[in-house]
């Protein structure tokens, strides 16, 4: 491979000038010794040593992001988002699927803080794991000691995000939308209770009921995965336990797509006989027949904010949390209840 020393041999300069160079050091050199420099190493398709520069630095140019689920559209708009951010100042982002799995979660802080990566941005909510939690608590304060970022995108063990949105208001918002319609008996399919981002949830939804003075029946409320599959499984749940309802909000919008599957499976129309709406606003949201109502989320734009609160944290700035703005974005899946509503989920 090329070395610096042939960069600076071809250049007419010393090792010393030539790195300074190539390392955009800030360090006055000529214009034309700069000039020359650069056409060398271009001529000699040099490229620097990423490791070197970083032990050198402190910290290599890696952006570490952990999501729960790779294949899941959310995590996948919000990487895009931290890409945006990173692209042009020269960082790798490493995306690290956790599969919620708590050890290996931690293990992939552990190397992260192994090769003295520039920053860890975790995308996906805490989990309510102790032991997990105590073990992130370490390495977070020892990348910090050492000049890291650590950033937040939701609710943790150890409180609110740095960048966020207010996921109690988007859906207390939804929970609005439905009443405004007419509906009076809303079910919700919570997600894990293991996320501290799903009883964030969860608490919006009895806060949403309280607000419009709606019945608050537990019945109603089914906690299971975050997938489209647990999202068919709740409307198999809510449907074998004979409580009635006009409506379905679902946490996030696999939930409700899998519960449109179920639910035309079983031969009850939506919106016609159940009005289904959900949360994030993935890009399927709108492509579903019917489309799906939804509480949009500016995912792309939280995982820019993240890595922009990230590069601020490198530089040595103190930045405020900030919080992120919901929209209620009805769509086909939502109606008003039909003037004498089969009862869904309940005897007739």
């Amino acid at each position: 491979m090329t070395s610096i020393t042939d960069v600076a041999r071809l250049a007419g300069v010393s090792v010393a000038t030539a790195s300074r160079v190539v390392s955009e050091a800030d360090y006055a050199v000529s214009a034309p010794t700069r000039a020359r420099v650069l056409e060398a190493a271009e001529a000699l398709d040099y490229v620097p040593n990423a490791l070197a520069r970083g032990l050198l630095k402190r910290h290599l140019p890696v952006v570490g992001v952990i999501v729960h689920d790779i294949t899941d559209p959310y995590f996948a708009e919000v990487v895009r988002g931290v890409e945006d951010g990173a692209h042009g100042l020269g960082y790798l982002v490493v995306t690290c699927s956790s599969e919620r799995d708590p050890q290996r979660e931690a293990s992939y802080v552990r190397l992260l803080r192994s090769m003295r990566a520039a920053a860890v941005i975790f995308a996906g909510s805490g989990l309510d794991d102790p032991n997990l939690n105590a073990e992130l608590s370490r390495h977070a304060a020892a990348m910090r000691a050492g000049g890291a970022a650590i950033v937040h995108l939701s609710p943790h063990a150890h409180g609110e995000p740095e960048i966020g949105v207010d996921n109690a208001a988007g859906i207390a918002a939804m929970v609005g939308a439905l009443a405004g319609l007419g509906h009076r008996r809303l079910a919700f399919l919570a997600g894990p209770a293991s996320l501290y981002v799903a009883r964030d949830r969860l608490a919006g939804y009895r806060r949403g009921l309280a607000e419009h003075g709606l019945e608050e029946d537990e019945r109603l409320v089914v906690e299971g995965g975050f997938d489209a599959e647990a999202g068919a499984a709740g409307v198999d749940a809510l449907l074998g336990r004979r409580a009635p309802f006009t409506a379905i909000a679902a946490a996030n919008d696999l939930l409700a797509l899998g519960a449109l599957r179920r639910l035309a499976e079983r031969g009850i129309r939506v919106p016609d006989d159940v009005s289904v709406a959900g949360f994030d606003d993935i890009a399927a949201a709108a492509t579903t027949a019917p489309s799906l109502s939804t509480v949009r989320l500016p995912l792309r734009e939280l995982g820019r904010r993240g890595f922009e609160h990230a590069d601020r944290a490198l530089a040595g700035e103190r930045s405020a949390p900030v919080i992120l703005p919901t929209e209620v974005v009805l769509r086909g899946s939502t109606a008003a209840p039909a003037p004498n509503p089969l009862p869904i989920g309940g005897p007739a």
